[in-house]
């Protein structure tokens, strides 16, 4: 697989010579459009946050109102259709034959465990293709997913996301 900033629409797919794809590599940045910052949102709340005592009813209640804010977030339409490489941590959804299929693609380990989740523009749902799951020993590590990223907004029972992600491919992440 050869990542270069090249293909952005079905219209813009490129090829090697040899008929591989060629996927545009981003990082979470470019998932946000410029005029947004999550961590405003933190700083609002940052001085309930350092009141509160985890898992007290009011933590929870503070959780949902920021959560309520992440799941507004806007996501960058630009990127729907995309032929992408995106490095990040899995929160795995679905398990099939010893192997991970569906999960959840977030910026940092541990994303969807700790309340609130990161915004619905830096969560990807990722389904990969048949046969290319993902061996649970490799869930704790980084990876590359290799697909066409569409703005299809969805609920999974651990965060909401604002792209997906079908038929993907990874390979374990090793800087370039």
């Amino acid at each position: 697989v050869t990542a270069t900033a090249a293909a952005t629409t079905t219209a813009d797919i490129q090829l090697t010579s040899s008929g591989d794809l060629i996927y545009q590599e981003l990082f979470w940045d470019a998932l946000v459009p410029a005029d947004y910052t999550p961590e405003a949102i933190m700083a609002k709340y940052a001085d309930e946050l350092a009141q509160i005592v985890d898992g007290s009813p009011e933590a929870s209640e503070l959780y949902g109102r920021m959560q309520a804010e992440f799941n507004n977030a806007p996501i960058n339409e630009a990127l729907d259709g995309a032929f992408i490489k995106l490095p990040g941590f899995i929160a795995p959804l679905e398990f099939t034959d010893n192997e991970i299929t569906e999960f959840l693609l977030v910026p940092y380990f541990g994303a969807c465990i700790h309340v609130p989740p990161p915004p619905i523009n830096q969560t990807v749902l990722v389904r990969l293709q048949p046969g290319f799951g993902i061996n649970p020993a490799d869930a704790y590590y980084p990876i590359w997913v290799m697909g066409q990223i569409t703005t299809e907004k969805s609920t999974t029972e651990l965060a909401s996301a604002g792209y997906t992600m079908q038929d993907a491919i990874y390979e374990l992440y090793e800087p370039e």
